[in-house]
């Protein structure tokens, strides 16, 4: 009997060491020999954020890991700026002639920017490969060109006589018509944004990211990150939003646009 105990103490020590000699596949972490925690090497996500004072973007990245915590990547992003002072306002106005109700308009808006953004970048965790469902913590940062595109805004405006309403134009604003644009009493509302569209311009720039990056299940095959940090924009021309007026005090332009940003991505590993 002592002889067989031995030999089956013995066996079964060879079995545990013979398994705890056993090496998991390269795409496989050490938590788990169930299959989570597999290490994917590309990622493709699609997002869209939210950015001061009320910017909207949308875009879409695509990434391949350097090492298990590092991810290089390159993004293509699309959405509007504003200005800080931009403020709308509807009048509530009807056209008699036509029955139609104004559109609500920025008061002392004169442009419209968008920015085209492509930029390269790298994402860091700072924690260990994450468990199935775990959050991830880290951070990335990006830079890369941006091409802004330079609409102007343009108004509805009453042509007629003050106190006898006329014909309903559209004008923009040249420099040389700011007391006509900027007259509230004839403003009926915004224009149409196809209008101008015609005229868009287009602004050289860069910009910088940098963020916070929580990583949702980070390791699953299924991609849910969420990004909050600042982003910069510097353009190369006139890139004025709003009127530098009298009747427009505090308002100043400048080609460096600063926001602070928090995006949410979608997507899959593969």
């Amino acid at each position: 009997m002592m002889r067989f105990l031995t030999a089956l103490f013995f066996l079964l020590f060879l079995s545990s060491w013979a398994s705890a000699q056993q090496q998991l596949p390269g795409n496989q972490n050490i938590y788990d020999a169930g299959g989570v925690g597999i290490v994917y090497d590309h990622e493709l996500t699609f997002y869209a954020g939210l950015a001061t004072p009320r910017n909207f973007f949308f875009g879409v990245r695509s990434g391949k890991l350097i090492t298990y915590d590092k991810m290089r990547y390159w993004t293509a992003s699309f959405g509007d700026i504003r200005h800080s002072r931009e403020r709308r306002e509807n009048p509530d106005r009807i056209n008699l002639a036509t029955n139609r109700v104004s559109r609500a308009y920025v008061f002392g808006k004169q442009n419209q920017l968008y920015a085209l953004r492509v930029g390269f970048g790298q994402r860091t965790y700072l924690s260990e490969k994450a468990r199935e469902r775990g959050v991830a913590v880290g951070y990335s940062y990006e830079f890369g060109p941006t091409l802004g595109l330079l609409k102007p805004y343009y108004l509805e405006v009453d042509a007629g006589e003050p106190g006898r309403p006329g014909t309903i134009v559209d004008i923009r604003h040249t420099g040389e018509n700011t007391a006509e644009f900027l007259n509230q009493d004839r403003i009926f509302g915004a224009s149409a944004w196809t209008v101008g569209i015609d005229e868009i311009a287009f602004r050289p720039g860069i910009h910088a990211k940098i963020a916070a990056h929580f990583g949702f299940g980070a390791y699953e095959e299924s991609a849910k990150l969420l990004e909050t940090g600042l982003m910069a924009d510097f353009f190369l021309g006139n890139t004025d939003i709003m009127i530098e007026s009298d009747l427009t005090p505090g308002v100043s332009n400048s080609p460096l646009f600063l926001s602070l940003f928090v995006n949410f991505h979608f997507g899959k590993r593969w």
